[in-house]
């Protein structure tokens, strides 16, 4: 919600320094400055009558916040910095600038207690005026949530051109501070929760250092310490984009098993905790009742009497707040597509919402879009039948919450042709029947990984466009009064929790969305397209001249991307399904086991859900249709227009983005290029894939000289790529090789979330496939599906036995099925070029 107020002053553009008119108003009352913190020593040698920045700071603010605050001020501005006493009224020469930050004595120059006093829950009042020839500026937040002021300062820091786009990575401005004239408008959250789930089942930037892992390992203290920053980084981002609460996933496996639940762990969790605090974000962690799958931190190991079972929950538990975590989430089953007994499950989401509510802290439950599993001791209430077994929570106590989770980059009411759904409807009406019974928030992602998006890599701006596109819809149906049932009816949800899962190929344009849509999902009354170009323009601003032409250019990205990726339209034209003709379905990647699956599906009676949206391959597309395949008549005019169209259409977005970038400002050139990047690896990819098609469905049907020319466009493709590939590391916000390399993490995965983006892994493997015609799904298999799926222990054990077997049989291509390679695989891959 914004408040704009008339300005009283001078309407001029400054820089730092710049001198101005004096103001007659002054408040009747004001903040009561807070007891005065110790003045850092002058800056630099200036004359005393020079212009200068004087800062200053609510002594409340915790020190690490208070001391980055005075760097970024510091680091960008061209005069001397002053931090003086928050309790006295500072005396400046003409051409200075003043900021005042919480309860000062500046601040109490601009903005009365009563104003203060009016301000809604988590809000916060941001005003400029010219006195004594200077420029003053304060931010001060609501007395009740010491967050709000923070919200302020990181509002005041982007009116003076700072931006908090890529979370590792602020935007400093360069040639000095930007106080622009006027500033006078406050603003207060929409929903009040407003929450960041970074995924670290995921091998992402920070999943090291959230699990108390150096890069070393768990024994290397000094590493995981010089990580810290990063995620000290990362807090200040989610507060300058409007977050108050933070989790992630806790990780545990068998061959670190002793340093899992060590008191050194849980140390420096607690150091996580402390400085998550620091910035006024309440911290939580996601820790599976029996999940297995990807090395959660399960609470339940060892299955038997509900007592022994509810004494682990209990101590596992004990052992995470004793860290000073705010919140637990957790999880249902034994993996996305396996379950305990339903009357099991729930009982142990009674004892775990229980025992966190005698600590006085919340529990929540995350509700996953698998299919196929029904709970059938517990009717739906409105059809009698077995209920879906992830709406088992609806039972619990309603002291635990619950987060309904979409996946991908689907809306709620998209075509969502994935986990073996149709749309995510029933989601949406699952989480509006439950608002106002318990907490819920609504839980979307704004990157999947998984051979989906950030690893191919494709660069997707439609996940941040239908994200706010979700939360206007949930918006509009609140103020309709359509959310809540019964007593509960004209309900709204208590908020949002992102699952995010890496930033870097312009992913944290999506995160920076997604989260500032949760403060405000802008003004109802305008259409979707002016929202979404309201939030880019407004979330850009850094990018100064290039803000305004940049979000139009991103609207029209992410409606043509909504368009083919989605919908898979063609011109406008939708096709009969979008089963097997959408466009995402065949630039994402493959792996083994989307294949197998596909694969296992064509079995009478199996059906396993592919966990990401059906094509025709490179290989299908030579099998008669009762084998899989499509009829080539069909292709040709289902598939094969939407692949013309789709290069077209995503080539045109290169030349579109890049002619605005000489207009971005110059601390944002890097942002910019990143996005071009990301847009040449979609064109480059839509271009190997189009032309893969052409070779592989033309046998018989064109010269083998054409044939051989197609492949040869696909190839330049993927080598283009990745020089693009090998250019963007060099820019990478951390060690290139800890999250696109090879080797040891606390996570299931032997690589990094990019390294598959680094070699190009699913490129090469769909040129593989279209040159080589293998006949095994396990062709260049690169992950240990046992250990993923199900943790290490018995079942690797039963993989390694597989494995042997098939060794044995001669059927070694049936064995790599369960075989990661023992070392990073070679590219190109044998026999391809």
């Amino acid at each position: 919600m914004n408040r704009v107020r008339p300005w009283v002053g001078l309407a001029v553009l400054l820089s730092v320094g710049c001198s101005g008119g004096s103001s007659s108003r002054t408040p009747a009352s004001a903040v009561a400055p807070a007891t005065s913190a110790t003045p850092s020593a002058p800056a630099s040698a200036a004359p005393s009558n020079a212009p200068r920045v004087v800062l200053q700071l609510d002594p409340a603010l915790a020190p690490e916040v208070a001391a980055r605050l005075e760097a970024l001020i510091r680091g960008s501005a061209t005069r001397p910095v002053e931090v003086v006493s928050a309790q006295t009224l500072p005396s400046v020469v003409p051409g200075s600038l003043v900021i005042g930050i919480g309860a000062t004595a500046a601040t109490q120059a601009l903005i009365g207690t009563n104003e203060v006093a009016q301000l809604p829950a988590e809000g916060y009042l941001l005003r400029s005026d010219d006195r004594q020839g200077s420029r003053w500026i304060a931010a001060v937040g609501e007395a009740g949530h010491p967050i709000a002021t923070l919200y302020g300062a990181y509002a005041l820091l982007e009116d003076l051109g700072f931006g908090f786009l890529h979370p590792l990575q602020p935007v400093t401005p360069q040639g000095g501070l930007r106080a622009q004239a006027p500033i006078d408008r406050s603003e207060a959250p929409h929903w009040p929760t407003r929450g960041w789930h970074v995924h670290t089942m995921h091998p992402l930037e920070l999943t090291h250092v959230l699990n108390g892992w150096g890069p070393g390992g768990t024994n290397d203290d000094a590493g995981w310490r010089a990580l810290l920053p990063e995620w000290e980084r990362f807090c200040e981002w989610a507060v300058a984009n409007g977050q108050n609460e933070v989790e992630w996933v806790l990780l545990y496996s068998q061959s670190w098993a002793a340093f899992a639940e060590s008191p050194e762990r849980q140390a420096r969790l607690a150091e996580l905790v402390r400085l998550g605090h620091a910035y006024g974000l309440k911290v939580g962690v996601d820790a599976p009742l029996a999940l297995r799958q990807q090395h959660a931190f399960t609470l339940v190991r060892t299955t038997g009497p509900l007592p022994d079972e509810v004494a682990q929950i209990e101590a596992r538990l004990d052992y995470l707040l004793a860290a000073g975590f705010d919140f637990v989430a957790t999880e249902l089953g034994f993996s996305e597509f396996t379950r305990p007994d339903d009357r099991k499950q729930l009982a142990w989401l009674d004892a775990f919402s229980a025992h966190l509510q005698s600590k006085g802290k919340e529990g929540l439950a995350k509700i996953h879009v698998s299919q196929g599993q029904l709970a059938p001791n517990f009717p739906d209430p409105a059809t009698g039948q077995p209920i879906n077994f992830n709406f088992l929570p609806q039972f619990a106590d309603p002291s635990l919450g619950v987060m309904p989770h979409t996946v991908q980059h689907y809306a709620m009411d998209d075509p969502a042709p994935t986990y073996g759904n149709t749309d995510f409807t029933y989601m949406r009406d699952f989480m509006y029947a439950q608002a106002g019974k318990r907490k819920t928030l609504w839980h979307p992602e704004t990157a999947y990984w998984v051979s989906f998006d950030i690893d191919v890599p494709l660069f997707l701006p439609v996940y941040a466009e239908r994200r706010l596109y979700d939360l206007r819809q949930i918006d509009a149906a609140e103020r309709a009064g359509q959310v809540g049932q019964g007593a509960q009816a004209g309900s709204r949800i208590d908020g949002q929790m992102v699952f995010s899962s890496g930033w870097e190929w312009g992913y944290w344009l999506n995160d920076v969305i997604t989260a500032r849509a949760a403060w405000s999902p802008e003004d109802p009354q305008l259409t979707l397209e002016q929202a979404y170009a309201a939030a880019l323009e407004r979330a850009l601003r850094c990018f100064g001249p290039a803000a305004r032409p940049l979000a139009q250019a991103l609207v029209e990205v992410s409606r043509e991307q909504r368009e083919i990726l989605i919908e898979g339209k063609v011109r406008g034209q939708a096709p009969s399904s979008v089963l097997r003709r959408n466009g995402q379905a065949y630039v994402q990647g493959w792996e083994t086991w989307d294949e197998v699956m596909k694969s296992a599906s064509l079995v009478p009676g199996v059906n396993p859900a592919l966990t990401q949206p059906d094509k025709i391959g490179l290989i299908d597309v030579r099998r008669p249709a009762f084998l899989g395949g499509m009829d080539y008549g069909d292709f040709t005019r289902d598939v094969k227009p939407l692949l013309h169209h789709m290069a077209w259409r995503f080539g045109e977005h290169v030349a579109q983005l890049s002619a605005i970038a000489p207009l971005a400002t110059p601390e944002t050139q890097g942002l910019f290029a990143e996005l071009i990047d990301g847009a040449t690896m979609n064109a480059l990819r839509a271009r190997q894939v189009y032309a893969l098609y052409d070779y592989a469905t033309t046998k018989f049907r064109q010269p083998d000289s054409w044939r051989q020319a197609r492949l040869q466009i696909a190839r330049d493709a993927l080598d283009a790529a990745q020089a693009v590939v090998v250019r963007r590391e060099t820019h990478y916000r951390v060690n290139a090789d800890r999250i696109a390399g090879w080797g040891d993490n606390p996570t299931s995965y032997e690589f990094g979330y990019l390294w598959t983006a680094r070699r190009l892994h699913f490129w090469w493997r769909d040129e593989g496939k279209a040159v080589r015609l293998p006949l095994s799904p396990a062709y260049m298999n690169h992950i240990d599906p046992l250990d993923t799926a199900f943790g290490e222990g018995s079942f690797t054990n039963v993989g390694q036995a597989l494995r042997q077997a098939a060794a044995n049989l001669g059927l070694g291509a049936i064995g790599n099925l369960f075989d990661a390679p023992p070392s990073e695989p070679t590219y190109p891959p044998p026999g391809v070029r």
